[in-house]
């Protein structure tokens, strides 16, 4: 048996230049791949002297042991480079093709370094590599950009990540685009244009290497198999991203006109799922091996906006376009969808930041005249459309919001900062998390920001992860951590931490891995990871490779100036209580959350001041951060 050795592709788009490097086996055992492996790379070739629009920056594309196999719902893949948005680490995941696409072109994890003096994409044809001229698609659009680009090459088939206006604009809210999926969050689109790089465009027709081909493809036919008759992904099969919508406004959850509301949305009935599916939906485009198939077809077909399509519409577009904004205008929500899958933008950044700016109007913050006459009440959708517009070609006061709502209210002044939600410079838009502390714990400690996918303790969402009080005393200790407003949530806070960073280290979907524990069970995900790379591994293994790798992001974080200090909400969600619904009156307890912020230090083996201690990284087999963290002074005060 030949264990498959993996292959990391350096890009200089300053000398023009390719290098091969083989992926050293300590990093695929100790960081996995995808996230792991970005995070390593990002931790030893930049630092605080890094700027994150200069050429010294990485932007670096990374696939998992399982991308571009049979296994079911691998399909997804990261990209990571310190953040232009928050000035930490950054990073954005998107399903689709094109993870898989690169891992059949034999590359693990793609690095590109420099600057192209001329805006330039990258063509990786399975060993063949090239940069080609992109002057000619320069101002374009991401899906006209990527209907050129496989008019140029002759195949449809292709798969390409690129960047729209916002990220050529280098605004610090733009993402990268693949097939109308989106690795929007931390500004990554932007650190593409600061490279003048619009694409990268990749044929990969090679079979990915296993070290055990049989026993790999006869459990992933079986994991197709039972994924596809089960009944438990019915909801992301049938309604994708709006199916969260109502659940999270009967919970008292869902965030209504800037936290001005927590659920009791009056207007929730317009975004029924089945309603929905009926009206817009018209077919299924899956991610690459996915037996779910959450990827909708959809077209409005009457209004002013009949005609609009696309492939893909998350519930991070329904929400923060919705009710986050007051507006329940489904046409106009899939208008503006398409607008920002178009330009590059980060939905979730902009329909907060619209949010703050509707309150910024009602409160006399900004008038019309600062806003270039435009009149952005609640529910305006064509309002938040030139703006989005404006965002996007920095014009006016879209130039303001570009690089995201933290930075405009710090520019504006404290009143205007009253009304900004945000952990780290990165905002969340659709849940409020006040009276929910274990997912607010999350947020004020992810590594990259605020976040809902990484920081979840799903537990606290009793409908969509129930937990039995008995199995919840056994993993945690407490059956405290099953109530929502508890402070008991250290442990569990981590604990999902690491979850969720494993189905990233695997390149898995989350609505795969977290929707079920019978026909998806991580068991399973580690036994086809054994089967792919050689490597034998079991739950604690897996575990402590997660744990490694959210040591090596907080180190990353902790070196650019991160301290106790900013583990915490930071606007409305810290200083007023819940204004309605059934948990009227909860709002974040000061005292509380620094004796459950000590808890998780020490749960994390971290200092006073939740920086990783070298014993502890010593433990980990990062015994090289902790000398680097020595070295650039960071356990000085």
């Amino acid at each position: 048996m030949k264990t498959p050795a993996g292959t990391l592709l350096y890009v200089d788009l300053s000398s023009g230049t390719f290098e091969r490097r083989p992926l050293p086996e300590s990093d695929r055992r100790n960081f996995v791949g995808g996230r792991g492996i970005n995070a390593r790379i990002l931790f030893n070739e930049t630092g605080p002297q890094t700027d994150p629009l200069g050429p010294g920056n990485r932007l670096i594309f990374g696939t998992s042991p399982l991308s571009g196999t049979a296994a079911p719902c691998a399909a997804r893949f990261t990209v990571t480079a310190k953040s232009p948005q928050t000035g930490i680490l950054g990073d954005g995941n998107s399903g689709g093709r094109f993870g898989p696409a690169l891992k059949r072109a034999g590359i693990d994890h793609l690095v590109v370094t420099g600057k192209s003096l001329e805006p330039v994409y990258l063509w990786i044809d399975d060993s063949n590599v090239e940069i080609r001229p992109a002057r000619h698609l320069w101002g374009k659009e991401i899906r006209e950009a990527e209907t050129i680009i496989k008019s140029e090459l002759g195949d449809s088939r292709i798969r390409i990540a690129a960047i729209g206006q916002a990220g050529e604009n280098r605004c610090g809210i733009a993402g990268i685009l693949h097939e109308d999926r989106s690795a929007s969050r931390t500004g990554i689109g932007a650190v593409m244009g600061s490279k003048n790089l619009k694409a990268v465009a990749v044929r990969g027709t090679q079979t990915v290497p296993l070290a055990h081909p049989d026993g790999f493809n006869s459990l992933a036919r079986t994991m197709q198999k039972r994924i596809a008759a089960s009944q438990i992904y019915n909801g992301f099969r049938k309604y994708a991203g709006v199916a969260g919508v109502i659940p999270t406004n009967t919970a008292g959850f869902l965030a209504v006109r800037n936290f001005q509301q927590a659920g009791e949305y009056t207007e929730v009935e317009n975004f029924k799922a089945v309603e929905v599916a009926e009206t817009y939906y018209e077919g299924s485009r899956p991610c690459f091996s996915c037996p779910i198939g959450c990827g909708h077809k959809f077209k409005v077909k009457s209004g002013v906006y009949a005609g609009e399509w696309g492939y893909k519409i998350e519930e991070g577009a329904f929400t923060p376009l919705g009710p986050v904004c007051g507006n329940s205008n489904l046409d106009s929500i899939f208008k503006m969808n398409n607008m920002a899958n178009g330009f590059g933008l980060d939905l979730i950044e902009f329909g907060q930041a619209m949010a703050v700016v509707m309150e910024w109007f009602e409160k006399g913050i900004v008038t019309q005249k600062d806003l270039d006459g435009i009149s952005p009440t609640w529910g305006n959708y064509e309002a938040m459309m030139q703006l989005m517009e404006m965002t996007a070609f920095r014009r006016g006061f879209g130039d303001l919001l570009a690089d995201g709502i933290v930075r405009a209210a710090s520019i504006l002044g404290p009143e205007a900062q009253k009304y900004v939600s945000h952990c780290k410079g990165m905002v969340m838009s659709g849940i409020d998390p006040r009276m929910i502390i274990g997912t607010a714990l999350g947020f004020a400690t992810s590594t990259r920001g605020a976040d809902h996918l990484r920081s979840l303790v799903p537990i606290e969402f009793k409908w969509f992860s129930p937990m039995k009080p008995e199995d919840a005393q056994e993993q945690f200790g407490t059956t405290d951590v099953l109530e929502p407003t508890s402070y008991n949530k250290a442990g569990a806070a981590a604990y999902y931490q690491h979850w969720g960073l494993i189905i990233d280290l695997l390149e898995v979907c989350l609505f795969a891995a977290r929707g079920s524990s019978k026909d998806c069970p991580y068991s399973d995900l580690f036994k086809l990871y054994s089967y792919a790379t050689g490597i034998e591994t079991d739950e604690q293994d897996m575990f402590l490779n997660a744990e490694r790798v959210y040591n090596i992001e907080r180190a990353y974080i902790c070196r650019e100036g991160i301290r106790r200090r900013d583990d915490r909400l930071i606007g409305k969600w810290a200083e007023e209580p819940v204004p309605n619904g059934p948990y009227k009156g909860e709002r974040i307890d000061p005292e509380k959350w620094e004796a459950m912020l000590d808890d998780y230090y020490q749960v994390r083996g971290w200092n006073e001041q939740g920086i990783p201690t070298p014993e502890k990284l010593q433990t980990l087999g990062l015994a090289d951060v902790g000398d680097t963290l020595e070295r650039a002074g960071t356990y000085v005060d």
